[in-house]
């Protein structure tokens, strides 16, 4: 492979192992930080993590090997979508005030 290629699979990898712990830390993050319907909008993504949780605990539970694959997949399009919600509060904030 090529070194460019080898670097752009590094950084997808890190991007997607570090996503599920940048998630657990965002959510109640975010959470505490807006207010009203923006809290409303940061809360959606639990819509999905928490039956994920518990499919996870479930699997784990059962021994399997692969029980945290799920939240796995999920973790990156939470944290991208709560990571969307703060700059889109943000720069809407910057442009009423």
């Amino acid at each position: 492979m090529s070194s460019l290629l080898d670097a752009f699979l590094m950084v997808v990898g890190s991007t997607v192992m570090f996503a599920a712990p940048a998630y657990l830390v965002l959510q109640p993050f975010v959470a505490w930080r807006l207010k009203g319907g923006w809290r409303t909008v940061a809360l959606v993504p639990l819509i999905l993590a928490v039956p994920l949780l518990a499919w996870c605990a479930y699997a784990f539970a059962d021994e399997s090997n692969l029980w945290p694959l799920p939240f796995l997949l999920f973790a990156p399009f939470g944290t991208a979508y709560l990571l969307g919600v703060l700059l889109i509060h943000r720069w809407t904030a910057a442009r009423a005030a």
